[in-house]
């Protein structure tokens, strides 16, 4: 008995004396590189179409599809970072070409957080930063879109009753000439 306790205590005494391999400092290095980690997500707001594929495709729901003000697009996506696997499907699904609308940035990103409160969990997310500017100038084509295609409309409308009247004034002359041949040739006979 005194044999098994004198060993426990010499293995204590190694435990605390020698250094561990395990431990790090993960502030300064992180403890886990994914080498299928692909980075940050970048969301370019000025080539979204608002599609919503990759809110679609997403896995585990980690992107919403905030919406804008105007027509095209509709609504821009936003990715919650504390949900996010960072699987790049989002990436892969988007429509843009020759450039991605979401895409990520690659490389290494630490996701430690001192004090995980609700305060803090505001900034697990990536927005996309929209000036106000870029939202009045997309609303200002979209009202001359709109006059522009009222225009042409009331155009269209104008030139099918013209072409109207004049198959009318066509049809009511050539009712007239046909008419007026018949009395003609009766006056003959």
């Amino acid at each position: 008995m005194l044999f098994e306790i004198s060993e426990k205590i010499v293995r204590v005494l190694k435990a605390v004396t020698e250094p561990r391999i395990a431990t790090k400092d993960v502030v300064k290095e992180p403890a886990h590189k994914s080498p299928v980690f692909r980075g940050r997500h970048q969301i370019r707001y000025d080539i979204c179409t608002g599609c919503e594929a990759c809110a679609k495709i997403c896995p585990v729901d980690a992107i919403i599809m905030e919406p804008l003000p105007i027509k095209r697009p509709k609504a821009l996506p936003e990715v919650n970072l504390a949900v996010c696997i960072f699987c790049g499907l989002c990436e892969d699904v988007c429509p843009t070409k020759p450039e991605k609308a979401i895409k990520l940035s690659g490389g290494d990103i630490e996701m430690i957080v001192d004090n995980p409160s609700h305060e803090s969990l505001s900034n697990w997310w990536v927005k996309p930063e929209v000036p106000e500017e870029w939202i009045e100038q997309k609303k200002r084509e979209e009202e001359e879109k709109a006059r522009k295609k009222a225009e042409m409309m009331a155009k269209k409308k104008a030139e099918a009753e013209a072409k109207k009247r004049a198959e009318a004034a066509a049809k009511k002359a050539e009712e007239n000439k046909s008419s007026g041949e018949t009395g003609d040739n009766g006056g003959e006979k």
